[in-house]
């Protein structure tokens, strides 16, 4: 029984950005956990490596979409059910950072990481939640945040801690308003992982040992080990648990 609740054969996942980083590991392991998939990212290219890597066009699919678009994220819900009959799942995981001072942040890129970053997010679980109450059917929501989100990150990201604050407390309203519906929503905030857009700052040994520092564990996560916390988020074991933010840090926030 407590293996069993963990499975997601015959459910169906969207995870957005779902074509790199820690979107590539959520994807996979859901996959891995039994679920059919479906990512989404801006980049064909990587689209297509992410897709061919898993080799299987029956259960894992993905569409070129960009969540800060409204219609192009209804675009993505509608290839999800032409191609999978329903959805279960959705993962909001786009997002962007820029590194920068905020005194020289310009409108555009406030805008920029504003829409992706919130916006998308809120679209995301808008799509589904009215997919799902419209057909009578429970779901789940994991949004993606950050620990910058819940107390401002070391150093210049105050577009980037801005935006994931607002995942969180967005989660926690959804999760109050939705849970009539049988909607869980529900947070991850990761710390310093070792993805594509870290790695240039991880690959310098002094930059590392400062990160590594903060970090009471006294490493990075690696990517795969977000994956089975979404899967856990995703499946029955997680039923009565709604509007949380879990942190997966390597104990970072402590300190």
């Amino acid at each position: 029984m407590t293996l069993e609740v963990f499975g997601l054969e015959g459910k169906t996942a969207i995870v957005t950005g779902g074509n790199s980083g820690l979107g590539k590991a959520i994807a996979t392991a859901l996959y891995e956990a039994g679920a059919n998939v479906v990512i989404c990212g801006r980049d064909k290219a990587k689209l297509d490596q992410t897709i061919e890597g898993i080799n299987d066009d029956y259960r894992f699919k993905g569409i070129v979409a960009d969540v800060r678009e409204k219609s192009e994220v209804n675009k993505l819900l509608a290839f999800t059910v032409e191609n999978f009959k329903s959805v279960n799942i959705m993962v909001n995981n786009a997002g962007i950072v820029y590194i920068k001072p905020a005194l020289e942040y310009t409108e555009a890129d406030w805008k920029s990481i504003w829409e992706i970053n919130v916006m998308g997010v809120f679209y995301g679980c808008c799509a589904v939640a009215n997919y799902w109450i419209n057909n009578n059917m429970p779901g789940k929501i994991i949004n993606i945040s950050s620990v910058a989100g819940l107390r401002g990150y070391p150093g210049i990201y105050v577009g980037y801690s801005t935006t994931k604050a607002a995942v969180v407390n967005m989660t926690r309203a959804l999760a109050i308003e939705w849970a009539p519906y049988r909607i869980n929503v529900n947070c991850i905030a990761p710390g310093r992982f070792d993805t594509e857009m870290n790695r240039d700052r991880h690959s310098d040994p002094k930059e590392l040992e400062k990160i590594t520092r903060r970090i009471p564990l006294g490493r990075v996560g690696m990517p795969w080990e977000i994956g089975p916390l979404a899967v856990y988020l995703s499946s029955q074991a997680s039923d009565f648990m709604t509007g949380e933010v879990i942190l997966l840090d390597g104990g970072s926030f402590q300190v």
